[in-house]
Formats: structure tokens, C-alpha cells, sequence
């Protein structure tokens, strides 16, 4: 493979998802070993609607176009799960350039018109694989997703010796789907008792406005900060004693999680999707509760006892880096595309 294009109708060159992150690496890896590879991404941010954006959408498949017809690519990896992408794989059926759809969306059901012109599919897990051919009945390839570098010292515990309180607990994304209502019963929980944790939710889709529309104000509660958002890895796990996942949606992976687990920080997650998977041995799952289509949270006492159960048994595991946890499964991951790619490219 002489030449990749990695194209989408989402940002990639500057987005924070969790699948951005992911392919920027992928390009930059790529290129270290050598292969070529061109970046072209379009105006959408992961799960937005597509109103607003049709100028922009037609200047993409018009820089698409030139690049086709100036320099065609041996293979493509286009990633999309909304439809819009389906113009860009129309342009490269027509171009005869072998396509790979990056499909990271678990939740979403892959758009038929896309899967017919594309020749195979990566996905994030194994959960994500079997759910994808029960949906589709097509085969997809689980590959699991690059992680933003960390540049810890190899063996370093960045929290340096055990610490006996205000333990940090870090919620990223604070939003209902990512579990918002099963943290906020931990606050309530932990003010009651006055246990010494510190929450700390991280900025992502739903910032401290959002949060203070619902009523969530960090100012009135005495154990939550709200901060922004974090590109520096290692800083933010430093800051952190715990991870909390506990996602209400079937994560088709969960990238947060296995961050975590790479910087020794102890995880408690909801046993959905692909997060048992990407908090492997690293921390503990627990059922989610019950929810409704709103993810407005149900719990009963035993289930918040359970979840603080759960925190201070992870609590008391302690820091464990795993540095080379992240060299194995990025080395890993990229073999496993330039193989996908190839084999379509050589097609």
C-alpha cells in the first residue's frame, strides 16, 4: 500500500472523540513507518445532525473529487455511521478505490446504502462485532482503537506513594448517557456519609452550562469540581485515583477506560458494550441500573452501596501502570489495519 486516504464527513484533524483521537494516531503511526498517508475530514461533530452543513459537505466531496482524479489512493478507510458518508464512498466506488468502513458507532445501526458500495468493515470490540452481525449479517473486523501517547517515564507511577484521602474520582463527559445519574447518587451518597472523595467531571460534550441547566452546580455541592476538557493524558490521570465509567449506552469500546488502565489508575465501570472489554483487569464491572430512554437513573440503596463498594475496593488495588499495555495493543492494532488495508488495497 503506497497511499492511504483516511476520510470522513466528522472531524478527524481536530476533534475530540474518542474515534477522532483515534484515526489522527493511526495516520501519524502510519506515517513513522513509512506508508503515505492524507488526512481529509469534513465539519461534523460525532453525533450532530447533518442540517447546517451542506455547504461544507459539498466542499469536501469536491476536494475528494481532485483528489481522485490528481492522486488516487491504493485504499481509503472512511468513517461515518449518520449516511452522510455515503456520497464519499459513492466518489471512491466510482474511482475504484477499495474502501474500509470504520464503523464505531455500536449503538447506531450502519446505514445499508454505505455497506453496499464498501469492501469491509473494522469496528472497535468483540461486543461490537457480534453486534454488528446480528444487525447486518455481515462479518466485521474487531481492531482495537489507538490511544493518545503517553509520555510517562516506563514503570513511573505518576502519583508517586499511596494516598490516604481525598481520594479523586474523575467522571469524563459528564452527560446522562455517560452515566451522570449514577455518579450524581455517589455524590449524594458520599455528602451523606462524609466520605473523603473529591469528584472531578471533565468537560467533554456537556460542560459545567450544561450541567447547571439540569441543576448540577459544582459551587453547592462540596465534593465536585467541574474542569474542562483534558488533551494532556498523563496530567489528567496523575490527578486521579479512580476512573469512573459507568456509561448507561453500549459503549462500543471505551477508550477512557483502557487509558486509564494503561496509567495503573483502578476503573469502576457498568458491565455494557465494550467496556468490560477496554477495563479488562484493570478495575470492576458492575449490572447498570435501571434507566429509561432519558438515562434518568433509578437506584435503590443496595445498588449505591454496591457502586461505593466497588470504589473503595479499587481504592485500596492501588496504582498498577501497565506501560507496555499501550506499545502491545498500539503495535497490535496498527499491524492489523496495514493488513485489512492492504489486503483490500492488493484486491
Amino acid at each position: 500500500m503506497k497511499h492511504l486516504l483516511v476520510v470522513s464527513v466528522h472531524r478527524i484533524s481536530t476533534g475530540q472523540s474518542g474515534e477522532a483521537i483515534h484515526l489522527r494516531q493511526l495516520a501519524a503511526t502510519l506515517r513513522t513507518t513509512g506508508e503515505r498517508v492524507t488526512v481529509l475530514d469534513g465539519p461534523m461533530d460525532p453525533g450532530a445532525a447533518g442540517s447546517g452543513h451542506g455547504a461544507a459537505l459539498r466542499s469536501l466531496a469536491g476536494s475528494l473529487d481532485r483528489l481522485l482524479h490528481q492522486d488516487r489512493p491504493d485504499a481509503a478507510l472512511l468513517w461515518g455511521h449518520l449516511g452522510e458518508e455515503t456520497v464519499l464512498a459513492q466518489r471512491l466506488r466510482a474511482a475504484g478505490v477499495p474502501i474500509v468502513l470504520e464503523h464505531p458507532a455500536a449503538d447506531l445501526r450502519p446505514v445499508a446504502q454505505t455497506l453496499r458500495l464498501v469492501d469491509e468493515v473494522v469496528v472497535p470490540s468483540r461486543f461490537a462485532r457480534d453486534l454488528f452481525l446480528g444487525q447486518t449479517g455481515r462479518n466485521a473486523r474487531p481492531i482495537e482503537p489507538l490511544l493518545r501517547p503517553c509520555s510517562c517515564a516506563p514503570g513511573a507511577d505518576p502519583a508517586g506513594s499511596a494516598r490516604s484521602g481525598p481520594y479523586r474520582l474523575t467522571f469524563v463527559n459528564p452527560e446522562p448517557a455517560k452515566g451522570l445519574g449514577v455518579v450524581m447518587h455517589l455524590v449524594a451518597a458520599a455528602i451523606r456519609a462524609n466520605l473523603p472523595f473529591r469528584f472531578r467531571f471533565v468537560e467533554g460534550r456537556w460542560t459545567a452550562a450544561d450541567l447547571a441547566a439540569e441543576g448540577i452546580i459544582a459551587a453547592e455541592l462540596p465534593c465536585v469540581e467541574v474542569v474542562g476538557y483534558r488533551a494532556d493524558v498523563c496530567s489528567l490521570y496523575a490527578e486521579t485515583d479512580l476512573l469512573l465509567a459507568p456509561s448507561l449506552w453500549r459503549e462500543s469500546f471505551g477508550m477512557i477506560a483502557r487509558e486509564a488502565v494503561v496509567h495503573g489508575v483502578p476503573v469502576v465501570a457498568t458491565r455494557t458494550g465494550g467496556l468490560p472489554e477496554a477495563v479488562g483487569h484493570g478495575g470492576i464491572c458492575l449490572d447498570p441500573p435501571e434507566c429509561g430512554d432519558d438515562y434518568l437513573v433509578r437506584m435503590t440503596g443496595d445498588e449505591v452501596r454496591a457502586w461505593l463498594s466497588a470504589v473503595v475496593d479499587g481504592l485500596r488495588r492501588g496504582r498498577r501502570p501497565q506501560p507496555e499495555l499501550l506499545s502491545r495493543a498500539t503495535a497490535e492494532s496498527v499491524q492489523s489495519y496495514r493488513e485489512v488495508l492492504s489486503g483490500r488495497a492488493a484486491a
